[in-house]
């Protein structure tokens, strides 16, 4: 028996007599419905944002398929999971770790499993070995399509990356942490041969990376990220690198409060290709990289037909501002086309929105440490951080985590955001409902300041806006009427759900459901009654409520009159309202001004009333007797007041906001009325 054929036995086969597998390829609602019953599964870690379901079936198989196939040195998780091992051997199994293909090394002396990565359309898989070999292989039918090994024109170091060029099957990028990056491409003619490029990258090579599948197709994208720069080539029809943007030293933070210097070296980077459907001008996808602690993304666009020198193709590269960690970032991938994953070198997992420029913590850890692979420092003695492409991977919008102290130990996790509404649900679960009240008044105005799943962007338009309105208002109003149900357990409680409340109905263009059955239940009690409106007050002067209907508006007179202190807050909010006739104790708001001084008040309420002229003269009384006994005079003293109001009024301008009054007629009627007399 030669060296291959031994080691292929060492691999073993798959099981006799195995079912399908769970999760075949398959259209991805029917992958969502499969995959979420594995989520159900224990091993729960949730947080607000984000929540990870360990892999419990899956890896109740891994002492058996380690005893197999060798401990696990690399995972790709698709729509099956292909594990590499120290071996060089890779099992292709189910979620349940069910065995569907086993892979021998291509050669005895192959080494262990660096890389893997699956097709777009999950028939092939990609092999990269710690001794330079490069295979792909038909996974299904156990039969290699094509090896690349080490030496000329291959690798002479371990293959650190390994990725399919759009929807190909047989057009794929190597690299190895040394600097060589490889574009390949099987070509079936009498014979099958592999075509080989290398691609001009300097430096230390951190991540290599084909385009998502997409309209970028038919120019074969590749990207890499090294110590020095970020480059891009086009490998069809022939290779042609179209962009490369060097490194900074020193980057600040989008606050300026955060500002990072480092020498010569970087210590990480990666690089991740947007999905499908979400990229920069003509179809063209995006790609996220980071390097050291900043998270960059670029859009391309492709302008006119596309013909550039030499017949290449035209494109266009349009760099953002780069997003700066707070500390270095060790992996980023799209989550959502929208949404970079990164994860720092602490392994905290952050979700980047770069359309609004703004990250949300999303979990504070992993369900338990994931092991990186040294291959930089390995490679070129330089110091740098573990590279963990072969640790973590994402798939529909799912992140895969092979946790514990090695990468063949510890557990499987499958993580995702959480939807909007799981988010509310878990805070009503944990008994915070008011808090859940305010988070959907957020999603309602996208204005949450988090990364939000489940809902159009804020970028969406009016059809976003009432697509989101549209979902979130049922839920909304369903929880402030649970809440409004339950006696609030303090003061403070009861303070918080009326701004909630209030914030809540103006979200929603309810005042309707304000002034009704939130105002009723409030009313209940004074106390609660005195929360409202305090609630109520700041929008009333700010302009957000620029009415109140009548019972709101007694209850306001009749709890702020009664308390001296808040008489003049009583002024201010009088107002900043329109008032109209009978909708309120008029008698009794303009004896209020009268003894305490609030005369802009009092002449705004006339005017409001529709009678220009009548505080005119008691205005003027006052400020004679105020003369007489040598008043000091104030912004409120009745002198002044009567001349701005007189100043206004004359103009046709409405008192005390100077602003015209509305209609025409009513002005000129307003302003002959005053100067006639």
């Amino acid at each position: 028996m030669d060296a291959e054929a031994a080691a292929a036995a060492a691999a073993g086969s798959p099981e006799p007599s195995t079912p399908s597998s769970l999760l075949e390829p398959t259209p991805e609602t029917e992958y969502e419905g499969r995959i979420a019953n594995l989520e159900s599964g224990p091993g729960q870690s949730t947080t607000e944002h984000f929540s990870w379901r360990q892999l419990a079936d899956l890896w109740a198989k891994q002492g058996e398929l380690a005893a197999r196939f060798g401990a696990a040195s690399a995972v790709c998780m698709g729509d099956h999971v292909a594990l590499g091992t120290e071996r060089g051997a890779v099992a292709v199994v189910d979620y349940l770790g069910r065995t569907k293909a086993a892979l021998a090394p291509p050669a005895a002396h192959a080494g262990a499993v660096t890389a893997l990565a699956f097709s777009a359309d999950q028939r092939a898989l990609a092999v990269g070995h710690a001794g330079g070999f490069v295979a792909v292989w038909d996974w299904a039918a156990g039969a290699a399509a094509a090896v690349t090994r080490p030496g000329a024109g291959g690798h002479a170091a371990p293959v650190t990356s390994v990725a399919f060029v759009g929807a190909s099957r047989h057009r794929y990028v190597s690299a190895s942490a040394g600097g060589a990056v490889l574009s390949h491409h099987i070509v079936r003619r009498l014979l099958t041969t592999v075509a080989t490029a290398r691609l001009d990258a300097d430096g230390i090579l951190f991540e290599a990376a084909g385009a998502q599948p997409g309209a970028g197709d038919g120019l074969g994208l590749v990207a890499a990220v090294t110590a020095t720069a970020l480059s891009v080539w086009s490998t069809r029809p022939g290779v042609a690198q179209q962009y490369r943007a060097a490194h900074h030293g020193r980057q600040q933070s989008h606050a300026g409060q955060r500002q990072r210097a480092f020498g010569r070296r970087p210590y990480a980077g990666s690089v991740a290709w947007q999905p499908a459907g979400g990229g920069g001008g003509g179809g063209l996808p995006a790609l996220a990289y980071s390097w050291g602690p900043n998270v960059v993304v670029v859009r391309l666009h492709q302008d006119g037909d596309g013909a550039g020198a030499g017949g290449g193709a035209r494109i266009r590269f349009e760099r953002d501002a780069p997003w700066v960690a707070s500390e270095d970032v060790v992996l980023c991938r799209w989550i959502e086309r929208g949404v970079v994953l990164y994860m720092t070198r602490s392994q905290q997992l952050f979700a980047y929105e770069p359309a609004l420029r703004q990250e949300t913590l999303v979990s504070a850890a992993p369900p338990g440490p994931i092991g990186g692979r040294p291959w930089v420092t390995l490679a070129t003695g330089a110091e740098a951080e573990p590279s963990y492409a072969q640790a973590v991977c994402v798939h529909r919008r799912r992140a895969f985590a092979l946790c514990g102290a090695g990468a063949g130990a510890g557990a499987a996790y499958v993580g995702r955001l959480l939807t909007w509404a799981e988010r509310l649900a878990i805070l009503e679960e944990q008994g915070r409902r008011i808090d859940a009240i305010a988070l959907a008044t957020g999603l309602c105005q996208a204005r949450t300041g988090q990364v939000v799943a489940g809902l159009p962007g804020p970028g969406a338009g009016a059809a976003g806006h009432a697509r989101r309105q549209a979902l979130v208002a049922p839920r909304l109003e369903e929880l402030m009427r649970r809440q409004l149900a339950e006696p609030p357990a303090s003061d403070a409680e009861a303070r918080a759900l009326a701004l909630a409340c209030v914030q809540a109905c103006l979200a929603l263009g309810r005042p309707q459901l304000l002034f009704g059955d939130v105002f009723e239940r409030f009313a209940a009690e004074p106390a609660r009654l005195r929360a409202f409106l305090a609630a109520v007050e700041p929008f009333i002067l700010s302009g957000e409520i620029a009415r109140l209907p009548p019972q709101a508006l007694n209850a306001m007179v009749d709890s702020y009159g009664a308390a001296p202190a808040l008489v003049p807050r009583l002024g201010d909010v009088l107002t900043n309202l329109r008032l109209r006739p009978g909708e309120f104790d008029v008698d009794r708001v303009l004896a209020i001004c009268r003894r305490h001084c609030l005369w802009r008040t009092f002449a705004r309420v006339w005017l409001g009333m529709g009678d220009p002229v009548a505080p005119i003269a008691a205005m003027v009384s006052a400020a004679a007797t105020a003369t007489t006994e040598d008043a000091a005079p104030s912004d409120e003293a009745p002198g002044v007041v009567v001349f701005e109001y007189l100043d206004m009024v004359v103009r046709g301008r409405s008192y005390p906001d100077d602003q015209p009054v509305q209609p025409q007629s009513r002005a000129e009627k307003y302003s002959t009325l005053v100067t006639e007399l």
